[in-house]
């Protein structure tokens, strides 16, 4: 099939981004045991940020080899501006990324428009108690989350009525404890974390233990805001550890399917959460010896995107004409 210039370099650099994010997918997820073996030792907070750029870092790369690299080296390689034919599987790829990435825009946006209105419906029914931390906290009759923070540019607390009852009588300190755990979401923006996560295409479903890359990181933020709330005192470990069982015992019905941070998001490792909240262990000091790494490979890629700019066109022209006679 006979293709424009323009309609040429769409297809480069689709292509090229998708094998990408597909292959760096595969290779985090062949490697998932080990890189959870790596951050076992570090702080909450630290594993909460490694596993979200390990969600995020996929695309980040593919974008960076597709528009950083592709895109220019075909820019300025590409002798024909006229049209050319390329081959039935480059087509087949192209589409392919493109319905994949489709599908992963349309569940993300079915997710946001989902919490748009679980959001709508919390302000219109909740009674604004109080303002926390510079958050609003509204009382929701009927509520199926006890206590969880949702919004994206103006998030508020909402707190169920039931549950509120239920801890002011087992501890004065309870609520405030549990609205301390929802500020901590909203201090590292970890709505908007899931807001990105959700719009991302993904293949890596199924990780070694059943368990995925978003309910990974979800663990890793409810015990890093555990932390940022007791402030390492043990009587508030203590307090947090009744509030989380009164909290997954207050809770009733199917959970809204909505981007929000609930003090009890999933009962299945609660457990394991209320046994770390009563018998603290000290984690590693976090280092930004990693983050300079990242850094220092960032420059090494951005240099090798000058000095392999041809080889980048010879591979862009091989998968437009692969499979098909091409010198």
């Amino acid at each position: 099939m006979s293709l424009s210039y323009t309609m040429r370099l769409v297809c480069v650099v689709v292509m090229v981004a998708g094998l990408v994010l597909a292959a760096s997918q595969l290779i985090l997820a062949l490697s998932a045991r080990f890189i959870l073996r790596r951050i076992d030792g570090a702080s909450a907070r630290r594993r909460e940020q490694i596993l979200y750029l390990v969600q995020i870092g996929p695309a980040l790369a593919a974008a960076f080899v597709g528009v950083v690299l592709c895109l220019p080296a075909y820019l300025h390689s590409e002798p024909s501006r006229k049209i050319e034919s390329v081959s039935l599987i480059c087509l087949l790829m192209t589409a392919g990324v493109g319905l994949w990435c489709a599908f992963a825009m349309l569940r993300g946006l079915r997710t946001v428009l989902r919490t748009l209105r679980f959001t709508r419906a919390c302000r219109r029914l909740g009674q604004a108690l109080a303002e926390d931390g510079g958050l609003t906290v509204r009382s929701v009759p009927g509520a199926n989350l006890p206590v969880a923070l949702i919004g994206f540019l103006h998030p508020f607390i909402i707190v169920s009525v039931e549950f509120a009852g239920l801890a002011d009588r087992l501890d004065p300190d309870a609520l405030a404890l549990a609205l301390a755990h929802e500020r901590a979401h909203a201090a590292n923006r970890d709505n908007w974390k899931l807001l990105c996560v959700a719009f991302l295409p993904r293949v890596d479903r199924l990780l070694p233990g059943g368990r995925r890359w978003p309910e990974l990181w979800r663990t890793a933020a409810d015990y890093a805001a555990d932390d940022d709330a007791v402030q390492g005192d043990p009587a508030r470990s203590m307090l947090l550890a009744e509030v989380l069982v009164l909290a997954a015992r207050c809770a009733h019905g199917p959970r809204p399917a909505t981007l929000c941070t609930a003090l009890t998001h999933a009962e299945a490792g609660l457990a394991a959460r209320i046994d770390r909240l009563t018998r603290p262990q000290c984690d590693a000091s976090p280092s930004g010896a990693s983050i300079l790494h990242c850094l220092a490979a960032l420059v090494l890629l951005a240099g090798a995107a000058f000095t392999f700019s041809p080889r980048i066109y010879v591979l862009s022209e091989w998968l437009l004409h692969l499979g098909a006679p091409w010198r």
